[in-house]
């Protein structure tokens, strides 16, 4: 497997000053979800705003890198020009939102009382439907559909004419929602189940305590999540072979693949928790167990794997954030401590960019030139 070498830290200022753009927004971030285009990042804050800010960094790392011509050494300067602010909705419900990139443009957006909302990149809002209950999780495939989760079950919607045109009653309130890229089924976590649906076929029944949302493999071999005894559960799709791997200090809120590496990462420990799946860990918990980054005294709150490199980003509780190479212990130290624990984390599709937002209200988009990671 080609590995990606780290870039050792320099005397320059530190990486998050030169890479990142950073606004405050004086609201807890929630979440984030980045469009289909690849335009635009919203950030959805406890308040009920959603924060939009440019993914394209007007400013590029690469185009501020100069060489020292008697040492060959290169620099980044600091930008130059002041970031415009992001534009902010007013709030759209009493508490955060739930966000799904749009099919069409935009991004798609539920409160918590049922209303669904077309929001664009430049911040206009239309109301697609009234509430009538709450929803508790929200989906789009990208094919047209988007799907929402309420007490009585799943109801699917063109987003076109928004009308109706498949629905899924649950004996449990369902709380996690994803299409699953390939196949275009559907994965209903709920409190005593895991669901896989096509629509117009019964769905498929799986004994898994499940806790929050499912999250999938890009080339969908795997599913998992936390569980509901605080672990975290993973499902091999071919054949529908479960582990539930525990003690994490915390339930692992956040899981993520890495096709690169052939592996899942978790939140939850005091290091990147991780395991190969190419020996997965169905017999023991030691199986295929990945030491990435240096063990610390301070939970990981979120994960998110490098679409293309075998690399996983860590936010922390205290509000760093570190780049790990799988499997090794290199760590890259992107964003010192602040205090305030990171509480999203994502890279753009390209893996060029990495969405962070933070309890206290800071959200950020950090550009990568392309040879930082050789």
């Amino acid at each position: 497997m080609d590995q990606t070498t780290l870039p050792r830290p320099s005397a320059q200022p530190a990486l998050y000053d030169l890479l990142a753009r950073v606004w405050p927004t004086e609201s807890a971030v929630v979440s984030h979800c980045i469009d289909r285009n690849m335009t635009t990042v919203a950030f959805a804050l406890a308040d009920g705003r959603v924060a939009l800010v440019p993914l394209a960094d007007p400013e590029p790392p690469e185009k501020r890198i100069r060489q020292e011509l008697d040492t060959g050494r290169s620099s980044i300067r600091p930008r130059s020009k002041a970031l415009p602010p992001p534009t902010l909705t007013e709030p759209l419900d009493d508490g955060a939102v739930r966000l799904a990139p749009s099919n069409t443009h935009g991004f798609l957006v539920a409160g918590r009382h049922g209303q669904i909302f077309r929001l664009t990149p430049r911040g206009q809002v239309l109301r697609l439907l009234k509430g009538t209950q709450p929803v508790f999780a929200l989906a789009s495939d990208g094919q047209g559909r988007f799907a929402i989760a309420q007490e009585r079950g799943i109801v699917l919607h063109d987003e076109d004419d928004l009308v109706p045109f498949q629905a899924l009653p649950t004996h449990c309130r369902p709380d996690g929602l994803t299409f699953l890229p390939q196949s275009r089924r559907l994965a209903i976590a709920g409190e005593q189940a895991l669901f896989l649906w096509q629509p117009g076929s019964p769905p498929e029944s799986h004994a898994v305590q499940t806790d929050g949302p499912v999250i999938c493999a890009p080339d969908e071999s795997w599913i998992g999540g936390a569980a509901r005894d605080g672990g975290l559960w993973l499902m091999q799709l071919a054949t529908g072979r479960v582990t539930v791997i525990g003690n994490f200090r915390a339930p692992p809120r956040s899981i993520c693949f890495n096709t690169k590496a052939g592996a899942v990462f978790a939140a939850g420990a005091f290091r990147v928790a991780g395991w190969s799946l190419s020996d997965a860990p169905f017999d023991s918990d030691a199986t295929g167990a990945l030491r990435s980054g240096r063990p610390g005294l301070v939970l990981t709150e979120c994960v998110a794997a490098h679409p293309s490199r075998d690399l996983v980003a860590a936010g922390m509780a205290n509000g760093a954030v570190i780049v790990a190479q799988a499997g090794l212990p290199d760590e890259m130290m992107l964003r010192h401590a602040t205090g305030a624990a990171v509480t999203t984390l994502g890279w753009s599709a390209c893996g060029t960019h990495l969405a962070i937002g933070t309890a206290d209200g800071e959200i950020a988009l950090a550009t990568f030139p392309p040879h930082l990671f050789k």
